[in-house]
């Protein structure tokens, strides 16, 4: 029997919010199954070799997950959206840290090719060369 524990931890950073610090926090962590629906809804990956990404619906989907407490209402995209750019994207610096979304496309790739590393082990070739079967030379 498996359990399940999660802890949660909160990360924080402050902006310039109408002319005061104000505190931001957000998760630093989401669910397995929270990721995979962000990447599923902003990755296309139909050509692995030429993958898509809607990074206006990344950003937007993880700052609506992950926000726990600011100046402004968390977990209503309609209420980020009508944030000033400038403090949108002071926010996503801070977020974006904990979720580079290069980490999780190579981790995605990774499903694709496997570990890269072990790949290379796996096809390098040894070649060898039998010694000389001429017989033993007698003085």
């Amino acid at each position: 029997m498996y359990h399940v524990y999660t802890l949660l931890v909160i990360q924080s950073f402050k902006i310039k919010w109408e002319g005061r610090k104000e505190i931001i926090e957000y998760e630093d962590d989401l669910t397995f199954g929270e990721l995979e629906s962000i990447l599923s809804k902003t990755v296309d990956l139909s050509d692995v070799t030429k993958p898509k990404v809607n990074l206006p619906e990344y950003r937007q989907a993880l700052l609506t997950r992950t926000l726990r407490k600011a100046p402004f209402p968390v977990g209503d995209f309609e209420a980020i959206k009508k944030l000033k750019s400038s403090i949108a994207n002071e926010v996503l610096r801070g977020v974006l840290r904990s979720f580079p979304l290069s980490k999780f496309l190579e981790q995605w790739m990774g499903s694709f090719i496997g570990d890269e590393i072990k790949l290379k082990t796996e096809q390098i070739t040894t070649t060898s060369s039998q010694t000389s079967s001429a017989g033993q030379k007698k003085k």
